[in-house]
């Protein structure tokens, strides 16, 4: 049974949900989708308060023990967390503990040994959290590594990629370039690689931020209290995806406006994020929302939505 076969629309949008159900490549077609870090002991692995105490040092707060500790700075990574992120903006606000390095392209946990020549602080704090890491997944991490992650998706976060929250009100999506993290999937959300023969990442995250592609959402995903939905990976898959033909100078064309748009909303909300004055907040709230008119457009003319179609989409949302 296919997620499609479970979805029933009527009303003035099932002509057009059917229409974008049947468009040939759908997310799950050309991008890899993938959870975040899985830790089986967030207590010990996360650091919601956190500050630089040095170049190489950073104090945390440690849950697990309920007190503050110094570990090496090069062991932690910047986590965002839901709430933290959205359309087109996110901002790491956690640490997470992950005793990896890289070595020839791929993540291997740091031995014991090294950790004691190299992160001696790292290593006491893990030493007084032995037992409960010992004791995650029933045991199995007991004989070897017992300081690990969850073996999955190590490799795949330090790359150009879009990041797509779980719980959300609004289809949201993040472009990031740097080496933020997802830790856990209802905390955090997916990180989304794409197979850049059909489009750019910037372009497609133009598109995952639009109104029409939220609309579709909306009519296969769960709702929640309060207007929430969640993006689960078996919705996002069936997401109808509008792809590039690069052969075209027409749709290149498109493509390019597309990026640039984008480029522009992810610089705005930087700048709304660092303005103090409130009139500057005022300026760049309405460029935002100038340019993502802009965004829904060129996605209705992508899609080719007539104009009754681009009614039921807006009129729709209107009462969202």
């Amino acid at each position: 049974m296919t997620g499609k076969e479970w979805n029933f629309v009527v009303g003035p949008g099932a002509a057009l949900f059917e229409r974008l159900s049947e468009m040939p490549v759908k997310l799950g077609d050309i991008a890899h989708i993938f959870v975040g870090l899985q830790t089986s002991a967030d207590t010990v692995f996360l650091f919601k308060e956190h500050e630089k105490t040095s170049d190489d040092t950073t104090r945390v707060y440690s849950k697990q023990l309920g007190e503050y500790v110094e570990l090496e700075s090069g062991l932690l990574k910047p986590v965002v967390r839901s709430g933290s992120i959205g359309r087109f903006w996110a901002n790491p606000t956690v640490l997470v503990l992950f005793p990896y390095k890289s070595v020839s392209g791929k993540f291997r946990l740091v031995p014991e040994d090294g950790m004691k020549r190299d992160f001696p602080k790292t290593w006491g704090y893990l030493v007084a959290t032995k037992k409960l890491l010992s004791e995650r997944e029933h045991g199995k991490f007991k004989a070897a590594g017992w300081y690990q992650l969850y073996p999955k998706n190590l490799d795949v976060w330090e790359q150009p990629k879009i990041m797509l929250p779980y719980m959300i009100t609004h289809l949201s999506a993040y472009y990031d370039a740097s080496d933020w993290y997802f830790v856990n999937v209802t905390t955090g959300g997916f990180g989304v690689i794409i197979d850049e023969q059909y489009g750019t990442p910037k372009y497609m995250t133009g598109l995952l931020n639009s109104q029409l592609l939220d609309w579709f959402m909306k009519r296969v995903s769960t709702t929640f209290h309060g207007g929430y939905f969640a993006a689960n990976k078996q919705f996002l898959v069936q997401l109808p995806i509008r792809t590039i033909n690069f052969d075209d100078p027409a749709d290149v064309a498109r493509h390019d406006k597309m990026v640039a748009l984008v480029e522009r909303m992810l610089a705005l909300h930087k700048k709304l994020a660092a303005a103090t004055i409130p009139a500057d907040k005022i300026l760049y709230r309405r460029q935002i929302e100038a340019t993502d008119r802009q965004i829904d457009a060129l996605v209705y003319e992508l899609y080719g939505l007539t104009e009754e179609e681009v009614a039921i989409v807006q009129g729709c949302l209107d009462h969202e």
